[in-house]
């Protein structure tokens, strides 16, 4: 039995691998056997996997609301977008929770040829990063080798400018970290360039680093509209880990929002982070 894929690829329906994506959201053995055993007669040669995904997640859902929103990590990526900037903060919140001082810089920095806009910076261990933080609004969508190589010049551009420009950090690594994947050219150009590729399952798993401390973004939360999540991101509260440190009640009056509306928030994201 086939499976297409968002790219338009065929490949062997595996339920192993959907037993893998369950058990990685945080559900049991006999939970994940009990989730497949119901989406199995429910698969059809041919079905998209976008239609898999959803029977997966509803059969989840039925065992648990909290475990089937983590399940939803990669739709629930796609609703930080369209413009991407929030993503960028995403990011920044990621890499702190890593121990990483990260943040969006407000200003450009000066190149030896010219400014540029830069996504994230991080510093660690005395190495400075400048990440060029990559969102796809489609799961289908990728970085190809343009983009990787317009990266490699804007940090090689900004190495030499921090010769000659005192305000611009010396940046000892270059991390391209996308929601997307990478095209074969890309990755190769990368890991070639020492240039740190980190897609949804490549290189460096995005997803990974999300699920293994928790990191789901406050979009796992079915219900959150999105103007609520423009009022999070405006106060830099992208995580659900970060939205839970958080007294329901103060941030009721930071983010304008009802007593009630912002305490059934605060509940999902500590049950999404609790599932750990």
């Amino acid at each position: 039995m086939l499976i297409k894929k968002s790219n338009g690829e065929r490949v062997t329906f595996n339920p192993e691998k959907i037993r893998a994506t369950i058990m990685r959201a945080g559900a049991s053995d006999d939970l994940a056997d009990r989730v497949l055993r119901r989406v199995q007669p429910k698969v059809r040669d041919g079905m998209a996997t976008r239609r898999l995904f959803a029977i997966v997640h509803k059969e989840l859902r039925r065992e648990s609301q909290h475990l089937a929103q983590r399940y939803n990590l990669r739709t629930a990526l796609l609703r930080l977008g369209p413009a991407g900037f929030k993503f960028e903060k995403y990011v920044a919140s990621i890499l702190n929770a890593y121990e990483y001082a990260a943040s969006v810089p407000e200003q450009d920095y000066v190149g030896l040829c010219v400014r540029h806009e830069v996504d994230v910076v991080a510093t660690k261990g005395g190495r400075s990063v400048v990440i060029e933080a990559k969102f796809r609004n489609r799961f289908a969508d990728t970085v190809t080798l343009r983009d990787a190589l317009a990266t490699w010049a804007r940090y090689n551009d900004l190495r030499d400018g921090a010769e000659t420009n005192r305000s611009c950090p010396l940046f000892d690594e270059i991390w391209i970290v996308t929601n997307g994947t990478f095209s074969d050219r890309a990755m190769q150009f990368g890991q070639c360039r020492g240039i740190n590729m980190v897609g949804w399952r490549m290189g460096q798993s995005l997803a990974e680093m999300v699920d293994h401390t928790a990191l789901y973004p406050i979009t796992v939360i079915d219900s959150l509209r999105q103007w609520e999540l423009e009022r999070f991101a405006k106060n830099d509260l992208l995580l659900c880990r970060e939205v839970v440190t958080e007294d329901p009640d103060r941030l009721s009056g930071r983010l304008q929002l009802p007593r009630s509306r912002t305490r059934q928030i605060w509940e999902e994201c500590r049950a999404v982070v609790g599932s750990s």
